[in-house]
């Protein structure tokens, strides 16, 4: 199958599954992933209660919404995920999710190392890691439940939107 081929019919695919589609099964994670990064985030001080202050208050929902979460998720998920995933049975799920999640993973240091150094040690941290691994999984496993990229899309995004605007969360779009 030509690369063409696969992107039209795994990510481009992805794109006509309306999230409203997707069954509730899809979504479960999410909500244990929050409870999780919370207390992760809240108990080692990563994350850093307060409102966002800044002129760009208004633009960051979109931009966000764009990168990191639909452009993220539409490589880690709707590309490195072969669409029939659910079909071929527990093990390739498992596999799958695995291995877009540890790709998912080791990307979050690289792209502080490519855009932004003052992050490096942030995105170095375990405590964090271990959140993008947890986001990672929830939101693989909604992909490949839904066939859906807007699920795990949304999931992303509420993720940084809530980091960024009320825990203290390093956005490097206002520090590029």
């Amino acid at each position: 199958m030509s690369c063409l081929v696969y992107l039209k019919q795994n990510l481009l695919m992805s794109f006509t599954v309306a999230p409203w589609r997707a069954p509730l099964k899809a979504w479960l994670p999410f909500p244990i992933f929050a409870v999780l990064s919370l207390v992760l985030g809240l108990s080692s001080g990563i994350y850093q209660p307060g409102l966002l202050e800044s002129d760009l208050f208004w633009i960051l929902p979109l931009s966000l919404f764009v990168f990191p979460s639909l452009l993220e998720e539409s490589f880690f998920r709707g590309v490195l995920i072969p669409k029939n995933t659910y079909q071929r049975g527990s093990k390739k799920i498992i596999q799958a999710m695995l291995i877009s999640t540890a790709i998912f993973v080791a990307w979050h240091p690289f792209n502080a190392i490519l855009f932004n150094n003052t992050a490096i040690s942030f995105f170095l941290d375990p405590v964090f890691l271990l959140m993008v691994a947890a986001l990672g999984l929830s939101c693989s496993y909604a992909y490949i439940v839904s066939g859906s990229i807007w699920v795990p899309t949304i999931m992303h995004w509420l993720t940084v939107l809530v980091w960024v605007f009320f825990l203290g969360g390093r956005n490097l779009i206002l520090e590029a």
